[in-house]
């Protein structure tokens, strides 16, 4: 009878060691990993669970299990859950929402350095969209069906109207173009794979959803007669006193391509009008609440610095502005902005922040009748074609817009000019009928 029960407790001893996979049992402040257990139901039915769980650094522990027929899958999804406590690492991890996480990873890209202001501006621009509809969400409990469903909301209403509120109203909400969405999609799938590198959590969720697909947008520019027209809206601005220097803005635009952050950032130390050329090595760029950042540094790339011809029908244009900024130098006193002195400033020589740019920029478009015109870059790639339209080399395109390669010029930047493809054909007969009347004589 004793070698009986010494044998059934032999046999009892090993199965729930293989029960417990080899964990001990929970005590305050220790992690529990997984194990699996022997159950019986009402029914008199044998089952076996997967148990898991995990403990916080304050001694309270989480425990979820999972039911399978066999003893096979239940151990082999213990071990797969106890793998995956291992990689989180962090006990209280699924506590962290994802809001919570943003911060503190803007926070360690800000110390590290790595980063542009604006580009920590843009992140933290769009990871706060995003935690706008999943920020309360823990990372652990984070799922692709979370991030699906808040792409779909913020495409809807995810944007700022661009109408001012009313008084003691809210300000409105618009629609966001797919690219947005595609760009709050990277930014959220980049803080979640650091996430994962971290063992925050076991996997990255954004894996599992479909990236926003935005395709080609087709960009409008101005045609002549458009042109003119904003020309003319910007020589009435000049004339009328509110906006001096604006007729010289649209002209720098149409004729040097320059980007909206370098128009802002441009200077008369910047300016050579013996040699008649301009250089560009300043940018104004928007802070978080729109304020004029002014740097003096490389705008995007080492090409982005880079020294570009004028017109020789802009030196008395620029001789006349730097006159009339002269005489408001004059009028405003000492405590004006003279290092340096900016061609297009705001009261004071102060930068003009860039969204005030575009406002006006826009109001002249309405004025003259031009619609679906991006107010800045319009002017940019209405140069760029118009110069590809001319016969002038790609490379020269290229490098007057500062752009690293020739191939990304011709993708984004280059449009069909109207008229152009029928000149083309034109041309291209006149080649034919050479050669068909040099075949038809003997």
């Amino acid at each position: 009878m004793r070698r009986l029960v010494r044998r059934a407790a032999a046999r009892n001893k090993v199965l729930f060691g293989f029960m417990q996979g080899g964990v001990k049992h929970i005590k305050k402040g220790e992690k529990v990993m997984a194990s699996v257990r022997r159950q019986v139901s009402t029914t008199g039915t044998t089952y076996f669970q997967a148990v898991w769980s995990l403990t916080g650094k304050d001694g309270t522990t989480k425990r979820q299990t999972k039911s399978f027929s066999r003893q096979a899958d239940a151990k082999a999804y213990a071990a797969k859950m106890e793998a995956e406590c291992e990689k989180r690492g962090i006990g209280d991890v699924e506590k962290q929402t994802f809001i919570a996480f943003s911060e503190r990873l803007l926070a360690h890209w800000q110390a590290r350095g790595e980063l542009a202001d604006t580009s920590l501006i843009g992140y933290r621009r769009n990871l706060g969209l995003l935690a706008r509809e999943i920020g309360h969400i823990q990372l652990g409990k984070l799922s692709p069906l979370h991030i699906d469903e808040a792409l779909a909301a913020l495409k809807a209403n995810g944007g700022a109207a661009r109408k001012p509120a009313k008084d003691g109203q809210p300000r409105g909400t618009r629609p966001l173009a797919d690219r947005t969405l595609l760009h709050l999609y990277r930014i959220g799938s980049t803080a979640m794979e650091q996430a994962r590198r971290w063992k925050l959590v076991a996997s990255n969720p954004f894996k599992d959803v479909k990236a926003p697909s935005p395709g080609k947008s087709k960009i409008k520019i101005m045609t002549e007669e458009e042109a003119i027209r904003v020309y003319q809206a910007a020589t009435r601005a000049d004339e009328s006193g509110k906006h001096p220097g604006m007729a010289l803005l649209v002209a720098l635009l149409m004729v040097c391509g320059m980007r909206r952050s370098e128009i802002l950032g441009l200077a008369f130390d910047a300016i050579d009008l013996h040699s008649e050329t301009l250089s560009i090595f300043r940018t104004v760029v928007a802070g978080e609440k729109g304020e004029p950042i002014l740097r003096d540094e490389r705008a995007k790339s080492e090409t982005s610095i880079r020294t570009i011809s004028i017109p020789s029908e802009f030196v008395p244009m620029l001789r006349k502005h730097r006159t009339l900024i002269n005489e408001i130098i004059l009028k405003w006193g000492k405590s004006y902005q003279r290092e340096p002195l900016l061609l297009f400033p705001t009261f004071g020589g102060a930068a003009l922040p860039p969204g005030v740019l575009t406002l006006r920029l826009r109001k002249l478009h309405r004025q003259a009748g031009v619609k679906g015109v991006a107010p800045t870059h319009g002017f940019r790639h209405g140069m760029a074609s118009a110069m590809v339209a001319s016969g002038i080399d790609i490379k020269t395109v290229s490098d007057r817009l500062g752009h690293s390669t020739t191939g990304f010029t011709l993708a984004t930047y280059v449009h069909a000019v109207k008229g152009r493809d029928k000149a083309a054909a034109d041309q291209l007969g006149k080649q034919f009928s050479a050669i068909m009347t040099a075949a038809d004589k003997p």
